[in-house]
């Protein structure tokens, strides 16, 4: 089976401060991974080295085969960052607005969301449950649906790999089931590849046995 990323001897940090030593991964397309580990142990960091934000000091990471990916290639993967990424927005926008930027590349010259961006965009948040928020704000939205309206304007791009990092936090019990079945839902239907970062687990107590888990650890990513 084809892998989607693959990890070899990574090693990344600081001046005399190592985050990663040793990292070695692979993951085979339409796997479910879950990467645990306590606050500050590099499971972001580990997403960051994946996605190229960050590169390694030692050792080799490959995407879809690739060594580094550039224009069409990256929209291959679907990020979803920590809500608190809300919180640095210089001004609100409308669901349906946040999930056209997903096409940015596609606008041409003038930058600005074509009238098919916008259906699309209408297409996915009603295929996530959204058709009721697609003009409100995204300051009005509880920390569940701001989440799954991330989620909607990563689907816009139909990625065979999505990443989601620490999706539970600040979300209620009640929003953290509702992601549970998406994110399940998405691997059904879409057989979507996932990576799913967090340190809570009792939310997906009902699916963990269909995930692969590795837990960071001492810098060190730790089969468990």
């Amino acid at each position: 089976m084809q892998s989607i990323v693959k990890i070899n001897d990574v090693r990344f940090g600081y001046p005399n401060h190592p985050v990663i030593e040793n990292l070695h991964l692979e993951i085979p397309r339409g796997e479910l991974v879950l990467i645990t580990g306590g606050n500050g142990s590099g499971k972001s960091t580990v997403i960051k080295l994946i996605t190229g934000e960050f590169t390694p000091l030692a050792g080799d990471i490959k995407v879809f085969g690739k060594e580094t990916l550039k224009g069409s290639d990256l929209q291959r993967i679907g990020y979803v960052p920590q809500l608190n990424v809300f919180d640095r927005m210089a001004f609100p926008v409308t669901c349906l607005e946040l999930v056209s930027q997903g096409l940015y590349a596609h606008f041409g010259f003038i930058k600005i969301a074509p009238k098919t961006a916008k259906a699309k965009a209408q297409e996915v948040l009603t295929e996530l449950g959204l058709e009721d928020y697609i003009h409100t704000p995204l300051t009005e939205l509880s920390g569940g649906l701001k989440q799954r309206a991330m989620i909607a304007r990563c689907l816009i791009n139909e990625p065979e790999l999505l990443i989601l990092d620490e999706p539970t936090a600040g979300v209620d019990v009640e929003s953290k089931e509702d992601l549970r079945q998406l994110l399940m839902t998405l691997r059904s239907e879409r057989k979507i590849t996932l990576i799913l970062v967090t340190h809570e687990l009792d939310f997906l107590q009902d699916s963990l046995d269909q995930f692969v888990k590795y837990e960071v650890k001492e810098g060190a990513l730790v089969s468990c």
